[in-house]
């Protein structure tokens, strides 16, 4: 009796390949988004833009405050016993984007367990006055969908009809459907676009917390007497966001890769794999 033929068979899975993916991925993402935000530097001398690519931006606190503000927030949250005033103004420069200004404003303190603070973050104008009330979300929403359309026919473009990003070429891997031929463009597109579906999140649910007001009110003095109070404001939005990115990232990219059946979730949608040659 041959018990080799009647013992259970194992299919033999694919190689996760996920070190040559990852790096490949992040060479790619690099070239990519280096040169998309050439191209808006380049349109942007010449045709006015408002792109705002979230992560893309360059900080600088320490702008001068004028002294007519600074005496309001002193008259409308004055400092109590032990505490210490820190104000400053940031600007906020991206690429085809003017630069935006911020006011921070805040107390700190001694306790017993360590220093603790209080903040009050507020868009202001040219002439760094308070401008409250709900920002608009808009242009940040529009540019991150552009931007990541543009990664993702990137991607497609080198990745469909046999061609092959420079970071698959240098991580010898290349995508393939799975009878073993080569993508076209709108395989190759779908494919990329399922792959950064959780940047798409991201931007669906930034633009879905933007529908509330980040502020109670619109008066300026009544928001530094809620802060010197101890009223919490909703400014932590930008961390919500994160959370949730990272949740859904990490369902989306790790989880086939953990419970390895050959391919990702978007390989499997769009009748794909990567395979090393």
């Amino acid at each position: 009796m041959d018990t080799i033929s009647q013992m259970p068979q194992y299919a033999t899975l694919p190689s996760r390949h996920f070190w040559r993916r990852a790096v490949a991925c992040i060479v790619d993402i690099i070239i990519f988004q280096a040169v998309i935000l050439i191209a808006v530097y380049c349109i942007s001398t010449v045709i006015p833009l408002d792109f705002r690519f979230a992560g893309w931006s360059y900080t600088q606190c320490g702008v001068e405050m004028p002294d007519q503000l600074a005496k309001r927030i002193d008259a409308g949250w004055p400092l109590r016993s032990g505490e210490v005033r820190i104000n400053q103004i940031c600007e906020v420069s991206q690429i085809g984007s003017e630069k935006q200004k911020y006011l921070q404003t805040g107390v700190s303190r001694q306790t017993d367990y360590g220093t603790s603070a209080q903040w009050l973050t507020i868009p202001v104008d040219a002439d760094s006055n308070p401008v409250v009330g709900t920002e608009p979300v808009y242009p940040s929403l529009i540019s991150g969908i552009v931007n990541i359309a543009l990664l993702a026919l990137a991607f497609a473009y080198f990745s469909a009809n046999g061609r092959r990003t420079i970071g698959k070429k240098l991580m010898g891997l290349r995508v393939q459907s799975v009878d073993g031929k080569n993508p076209g463009l709108g395989t190759a597109f779908r494919r990329e676009i399922l792959k950064f579906s959780p940047y798409l999140l991201f931007s669906t649910a930034e633009f879905a917390f933007s529908l509330f007001p980040v502020f109670p009110t619109e008066d300026f003095d009544a928001l530094l007497r809620m802060s010197r109070d101890g009223y919490t404001l909703w400014d932590n939005s930008d961390a919500m966001f994160g959370i949730i990115l990272g949740i859904a990232a990490l369902i989306w990219w790790f989880l086939p890769l953990i419970f390895w059946q050959g391919q990702t979730f978007y390989d499997r949608i769009c009748a794909c794999k990567v395979v090393k040659i």
